[in-house]
């Protein structure tokens, strides 16, 4: 007896005016892109249907992201390199494991919405994607003066034009966020700036503040098979620079610190403009939490991150947990070692890593 054919979910890339950037500092577009997975049966039924903001990590965009089609994600990376590491590349999420997971009941049927949050200017030394496609520097969905608000593109315009667009239910109980790095921040920013909009937020690895990788150095095991031991150590320095570069556009604008950080002899900072310090510290999300009494105001909470993180994240989260327990913020907190994950990139693959564990947790929430 033949079986019944699966039924599949559908992904399209959909496209919507953002009027909180219509004022953008660096000129950046309004019309901004989402890339949008609905769920088996959305075509074939009147549902509603929860949402999760799937935010991507520093350097994504729309066709970067976090959760991608099975063919395009296997597309960026040498057959070698995935067959050596085949146990990772089995547990990477993509859209259709997540057809799998709801056409057995494993997950509830939802919406997956991944916003774009780059600020489309390329890095500033020509970084490339494993893919070779040139890296883009990320907005932190962030509302800054220097840069535009990128913060309410994503968080109020993108959900308003979804909910007005497609089949979600359009309460903040059935809304959630999760982000890899940079977009583990932005998830953190949902909690903190709008409890009102979202009820669930998984952080994955996530950054905390700009100055904590003032002094890395930053090396991604990975790279050694693309560039070599000294280029990737090349690559660290430079990704390093972009990213503070970026910082300084979206925190302290009009009074940059990068030109004012001097170094000692083994690289560190010992001298820096303090005022300059002082915005970038404002934007610390452990900060934010204590200037904002409604943070994560029934919010669910979670953050994970490898402990040998590359950019040095494990330390910083800690520092944040804590913060959010001395305010009384109930949370979770995952740190766990990958021995797999460290040998590649302990960052990038504990996000990829612990995406289907921020799924669950948060549609355990909204779903």
């Amino acid at each position: 007896m033949a079986s019944s054919p699966r039924t599949c979910g559908r992904v399209e890339t959909v496209t919507y005016h953002s009027p909180a950037l219509e004022t953008s500092r660096i000129g950046a577009s309004p019309d901004r892109r989402v890339l949008l997975y609905l769920p088996p049966g959305y075509d074939h039924c009147d549902d509603r249907y929860p949402v999760v903001y799937l935010l991507h990590g520093y350097g994504g965009d729309a066709e970067h992201p976090i959760v991608d089609s099975r063919d395009r994600f296997v597309g960026r990376y040498s057959t070698l390199f995935r067959v050596f590491f085949r146990s990772v590349f089995r547990r990477v999420v993509t859209f259709e494991m997540l057809d799998e997971q709801i056409s057995s009941g494993a997950l509830p049927p939802f919406i997956v919405a991944q916003p774009d949050g780059s600020m489309h200017r390329p890095h500033i030394h020509g970084g490339t994607e494993p893919g070779g496609d040139l890296k883009m520097k990320g907005s932190m969905y962030y509302d800054s003066e220097g840069t535009g608000n990128f913060g309410l593109a994503v968080f109020r315009d993108a959900v308003d034009h979804l909910d007005a667009c497609y089949r979600t239910v359009a309460d903040r109980a059935h809304r959630a966020v999760i982000g890899g790095s940079m977009g583990g921040y932005g998830a953190l920013l949902a909690g903190i700036l709008h409890p009102d909009r979202f009820s669930a937020v998984a952080a994955l690895s996530p950054s905390i503040c700009g100055l904590d990788i003032v002094d890395i150095t930053l090396y991604v095991p990975f790279l050694r098979w693309v560039y070599g031991k000294e280029g990737a150590r090349r690559a660290g320095r430079e990704d390093r620079s972009d990213i503070l570069d970026t910082c300084d556009m979206i925190f302290s604008p009009d009074r940059p610190l990068v030109p004012t950080i001097e170094r000692d002899e083994t690289g560190n900072s010992v001298r820096m403009d303090q005022v300059a310090r002082a915005n970038w510290a404002t934007a610390d999300a452990g900060n934010l939490v204590m200037t904002h009494p409604a943070a994560f105001r029934d919010v669910a909470v979670r953050i994970s991150c490898e402990e040998r993180d590359e950019f040095g994240f494990a330390g910083p989260d800690l520092r944040f947990a804590a913060v959010l327990s001395e305010r009384g913020i109930p949370h979770e907190l995952h740190i766990f070692r990958s021995n797999v994950a460290a040998r590649i990139s302990a960052h990038s693959v504990g996000i990829a890593l612990e995406v289907l564990s921020g799924l669950r947790f948060c549609l355990e929430r909204i779903g």
